[in-house]
C-alpha cells in the first residue's frame, strides 16, 4: 500500500526563475526550498487522487498539496548574497482557495490555484506552483453487511467518512490475521477459519485517520446426519429422529424440520414425527446456518394391529396335525402378520403359519404376537388328546351269584386315552345284565339273573375297539366251607375246604376279637380295630382242604387286653384262578365263634 502524501518526486532544491543582472552586472536568482514540503510532479497519480484537474496537470508545474485549514511557510533564497533586497512576493491566482500572509500559505477550501513567488528586487525572477487544497478525512467509521461471516463466505465492509466533503474517500484495508480472514482492496472480507480478527481501514489521503472493526468468523454446517435413514411409525403414534450437525465446531447447530407430505406424517421442531395416514413420505432436516445442507429419512406410516384373537381351539390328537385360526383388527392393518410360540414343545409344536403338530397328550398354551411392533398378543389353551388304540378286560371270567352284582372293568389302551367311554351289551340278559358304573363307562356292574353262562361285550366310543368277559351265574358264595376253627394260645386256626369245582388261588379269612363282656378288643396294627386278616395263598383244588401251616397273618398285633374271651372267624373273600375275586356277602359268610380257654 502507498501513502498518497509521500511525494513521488521531491525537489531537494527547486530553482525556477529568471536571472537578471544586478548592480555590478551580477544576475539575481530565486530559489524556493521544497525539500520538506508535500510537492508532487504534475503527473503523479497521488496528486490526481487528491483532485488535481487535468488542466492543471497539463501546465506541468510542481504541485504543492495543502489541507484545508492547514498552512505551510515557504522558505526562499535570493542570490547573490550582495543583493540587499532578498524579499519575495507571493500571489495567488484565486485567493478564495488559499490565503497568503507573508510567506505563509493557508488552505481555505478545496480546489487548485496557481501560486507565483517573485523576487521583489526583480519581479521578473519568479517560481510558479499549482497549490492543490484538499479536504482531509477527520474520522472513519466502518459498517458491515453482516454481523459475522462464515468460513468460506464473504461479506462487505463499507467505510463512512467524516466530513462528507472529504476530498479523497478511500482507504487501505488490512487484516490482523489472514489465517482467520482476508480482506481485499474493496473491503470484501472472506472467512478462512473460525475465530475473531481485527480489520483495519486507513485513509488514503495521508491524514493518518484509521478505523478498526472486529470480524467474527463462524463455522457453518457442512453436513447433517440422522440416526435413522428409514423407520416405521403407527398412525397416531410418534417416533423421534435425532440430528447431528458437523463439523463439531459448527457455531449454529440448529436445524429446521419439515415433511414432504404432511397428510402422511408431520414433524415438530424437536424432530418428533407423528403418523397421520398410511403411506410413505420423507422427513427433511435442514441446517439453519446452511440451507444447502440437508439430511432425509423415509418414514413408513402404518396402521397397527389393535387386537388379535384366536378362533376355537382345534380338536387334535397326539401324532396328528391341526390348524390354528385367528383374526387381527382392524381389517386395514398395514402388517397383519403374526408369530406363534408353543408354551410346551414336548406336547405340541406350531410353525409360522399356525400349523400344529401334536406330539403327546396334555395341555399346552399357544401364544400369538403381532409382527408390526404393536406387540398385540393372545393365548389359547390347546388340549392334545390321545386316541384309543385298543382295549382289554381286567378279568377273564366273572363269577356272579343270582340276584347279586359285581363290579369289573376294561382297560383302555393306552391308559391315558382321552375318551374312556364304552358301550356294553349282554349276549343273554336273562342270565346276566350289564350297566356302566355312573360316568365311568369303562367300569361295569354285572348282575346275575339266573344260573347259566353268557358273554358281555364292550365297545370303545373312540375307535370301536371291542373286548368281552365270560359271565358265569351260580351259587359261588357257597364254594368254600369252614370245616373247623379254634384258637390255640393267641393264634386262630381255621380249616377250609373247597366244595366247588373251582380252582381257588387265594382265600382271605377275617378274625374279630372280643372280651368277656362282648366288647371289641383292638388287635389290628394298622388301624387299631378288633379285626385282623389271614390269607391262604396256596391253590386249593376241588374237595381240597387247607393246611394250617400255609396261613399268613397280615395285620395282627397282640391284644392290649388280657381278658380276650372269643374269636369270631369268617371267610371274607376268595380268588378264582388268579383272576376273579369273589367277595362273600356278610350274611352268607361261613363263620365260627371260637372261645378262648384261660
Amino acid at each position: 500500500m502507498r501513502k498518497i502524501l509521500i511525494p513521488l518526486l521531491v525537489l531537494a532544491l527547486f530553482c525556477v526563475g529568471i536571472c537578471a543582472l544586478a548592480e555590478g552586472n551580477e544576475a539575481i536568482s530565486l530559489e524556493v526550498r521544497t525539500g520538506k514540503l508535500p510537492v508532487y510532479a504534475s503527473d503523479d497519480p497521488a496528486a490526481a487522487g487528491l483532485g488535481l484537474s487535468a488542466g492543471a496537470a497539463g501546465e506541468n508545474l510542481p504541485v504543492l498539496v495543502l489541507a484545508v485549514k492547514k498552512n505551510v511557510q515557504l522558505q526562499t533564497v535570493v542570490t547573490p548574497k550582495t543583493e540587499k533586497n532578498k524579499k519575495v512576493t507571493l500571489q495567488a491566482g484565486d485567493d478564495t482557495i488559499i490565503r497568503i500572509k507573508g510567506n505563509t500559505i493557508t488552505g481555505l477550501k478545496s480546489g487548485e490555484t496557481v501560486l507565483t513567488v517573485a523576487s521583489q528586487a526583480n519581479p521578473d525572477v519568479m517560481e510558479k506552483f499549482i497549490v492543490l487544497v484538499y479536504q482531509p478525512v477527520t474520522r472513519i467509521a466502518v459498517t458491515a453487511s453482516e454481523k459475522s461471516v462464515a468460513a468460506g463466505d464473504s461479506m462487505a465492509l463499507t467505510p463512512v467518512f467524516t466530513p462528507e466533503n472529504a476530498t479523497l474517500k478511500a482507504v487501505t484495508w488490512s487484516s490482523a490475521n489472514e489465517a482467520i480472514a482476508t480482506v481485499d482492496e474493496n473491503g470484501n472480507v472472506t472467512g478462512v477459519k473460525k475465530g475473531n480478527v481485527r480489520i483495519t481501514a486507513v485513509a488514503k489521503d495521508g491524514s493518518g485517520i484509521k478505523a478498526n472493526v472486529n470480524v467474527k468468523v463462524t463455522q457453518k454446517a457442512g453436513e447433517v446426519t440422522l440416526d435413522k435413514a428409514e423407520f416405521t411409525v403407527d398412525t397416531g403414534r410418534n417416533a423421534v429422529l435425532k440430528a447431528s450437525v458437523l463439523p463439531k465446531e459448527t457455531d449454529n447447530k440448529k436445524v429446521i424440520w419439515s415433511s414432504s407430505d404432511e397428510s402422511i406424517a408431520t414433524v415438530n421442531a424437536q424432530g418428533r414425527v407423528t403418523g397421520v395416514a398410511v403411506g410413505d413420505c420423507e422427513i427433511i432436516c435442514t441446517s439453519e446456518s446452511n440451507r444447502e445442507v440437508q439430511a432425509r429419512a423415509v418414514v413408513h406410516v402404518q396402521q397397527p394391529v389393535t387386537k388379535v384373537t384366536f378362533g376355537e381351539a382345534p380338536v387334535i390328537y397326539a401324532g396328528e396335525s391341526g390348524q390354528l385360526t385367528w383374526t387381527t383388527e382392524p381389517e386395514n392393518a398395514t402388517n397383519p402378520a403374526v408369530a406363534f410360540r408353543s408354551g410346551n414343545e414336548k406336547i405340541l409344536q406350531v410353525d409360522e403359519n399356525g400349523a400344529i403338530t401334536a406330539l403327546q397328550s396334555g395341555d399346552a398354551y399357544v401364544e400369538v404376537v403381532t409382527k408390526d411392533g404393536s406387540n398385540r398378543k393372545a393365548r389359547l389353551k390347546i388340549r392334545v388328546l390321545q386316541h384309543v388304540t385298543g382295549v382289554h378286560m381286567k378279568r377273564n371270567t366273572a363269577y356272579i351269584d343270582i340276584s347279586t352284582s359285581s363290579t369289573t372293568g376294561a382297560a383302555l389302551e393306552p391308559a391315558n386315552a382321552s375318551n374312556q367311554n364304552m358301550t356294553w351289551e349282554s349276549a343273554d340278559p336273562s342270565i346276566a345284565t350289564v350297566e356302566p358304573v355312573k360316568k365311568q363307562t369303562s367300569r361295569i356292574n354285572i348282575k346275575g339273573i339266573r344260573k347259566g353262562e353268557t358273554y358281555i361285550t364292550g365297545t370303545t366310543e373312540d375307535g370301536g375297539f371291542q373286548t368281552g368277559i365270560l359271565v358265569k351265574v351260580g351259587d359261588w358264595e357257597s364254594s368254600l366251607k369252614l370245616v373247623d376253627a379254634y384258637v390255640e394260645g393267641d393264634a386262630a386256626c381255621p380249616t377250609v375246604r373247597n366244595v366247588s369245582n373251582l380252582n381257588i388261588t387265594s382265600i382271605t379269612i377275617e378274625v374279630s376279637v372280643y372280651d368277656i363282656d362282648g366288647n371289641p378288643v383292638p388287635c389290628n396294627r394298622k388301624n387299631s380295630s378288633n379285626t385282623f386278616h389271614m390269607v391262604y395263598k396256596k391253590t386249593l383244588g376241588p374237595n381240597e382242604t387247607t393246611s394250617l401251616r400255609n396261613w399268613k397273618v397280615t395285620d395282627y398285633k397282640l391284644p392290649d387286653s388280657l381278658l380276650v374271651s372269643r374269636y369270631v372267624i369268617s371267610i371274607k373273600e376268595f380268588e378264582i384262578d388268579h383272576d376273579w375275586v369273589k367277595v362273600i356277602r356278610e350274611r352268607k359268610r361261613p363263620t365260627k365263634k371260637c372261645p378262648v380257654h384261660l
